[in-house]
């Protein structure tokens, strides 16, 4: 009896203490609610003071940090603008798009459920004025074709190849206002470029390339120079030497 009656205590100590921890974890989960709303509201306000003092770096670091710890449409849609001020435009539209797929919290319907209205419109403006190139090949084979803007590669969609007849129709490429670095390598040869896009500017670029035959005579030239100096006769059947292996 005595075994029972200690039995009962100790498993209503136990249930004590866990009731009592589960009160406890759920003060510290409270506060630490409130600590990350304090957060946020502090981001906010840091990202808005220096959004209006055109310090748009600053109000980007400030806005995605709140925006990380509470994922709003209302905060979201101030990180596009930071983007959008910065020059990001292609950034600052994947960032609307976030905006948009997120979820409205339940309780916030009206205010949070005009900024995912806000995001979609200024979205729509700013696919305006992004610019696009229009990048075109001349006297290359396209499977033996890289070409790099700004380092990154290029699908074949935003590459036009002419080669016997017109242009075939590509995609244009988005890409942000300023100034961009074309790299285009066709099997032995390589061109470098430099180009400059406005806002709302479709820029096209024309890369022109020798055909491989062109190439093999200008190697056989400049051998065959080499190899034979002033003696034209020499010159002359190096050449047809030349020519006649490829």
């Amino acid at each position: 009896m005595r075994l029972r009656k200690g039995y009962e205590l100790t498993r209503w100590f136990s249930l004590l203490v866990l009731v009592f921890g589960l009160i406890g974890a759920l003060a510290v989960a409270d506060q630490s609610a409130e600590a990350q709303q304090v957060d946020v509201a502090k981001l906010r306000d840091q990202g808005v003071a220096a959004f209006q003092a055109g310090n748009y770096s600053a109000a980007k670091r400030a806005f995605d940090q709140a925006f990380g710890i509470a994922p709003l449409p209302s905060l979201g849609v101030w990180t596009a603008r930071s983007r959008d001020k910065l020059g990001e435009l292609l950034e600052a539209d994947q960032r609307y798009g976030k905006v948009l797929d997120t979820p409205v919290p339940a309780g916030a319907e009206a205010a949070e459920g005009e900024a995912r209205e806000r995001a979609a419109r200024e979205r729509e403006e700013l696919r305006h004025r992004i610019p696009h190139l229009r990048i075109r090949l001349e006297g290359v084979n396209p499977a033996e074709v890289e070409v790099r803007v700004d380092g990154a590669l290029i699908g074949d969609e935003f590459v036009v190849v002419k080669k016997d007849g017109p242009f075939r129709h590509g995609k244009a490429l988005q890409v942000n206002p300023g100034a961009h670095q074309i790299l285009v390598v066709a099997a032995d040869q390589r061109q470098d470029t430099s180009v400059s896009v406005k806002e709302g500017e479709t820029r096209d670029v024309t890369l022109r390339f020798a055909k491989s035959s062109t190439l093999r005579q200008r190697k056989c030239r400049d051998q065959c120079r080499t190899d034979c100096g002033d003696n034209n006769d020499c010159y002359v059947e190096c050449k047809q030497r030349c020519f006649s292996k490829g």
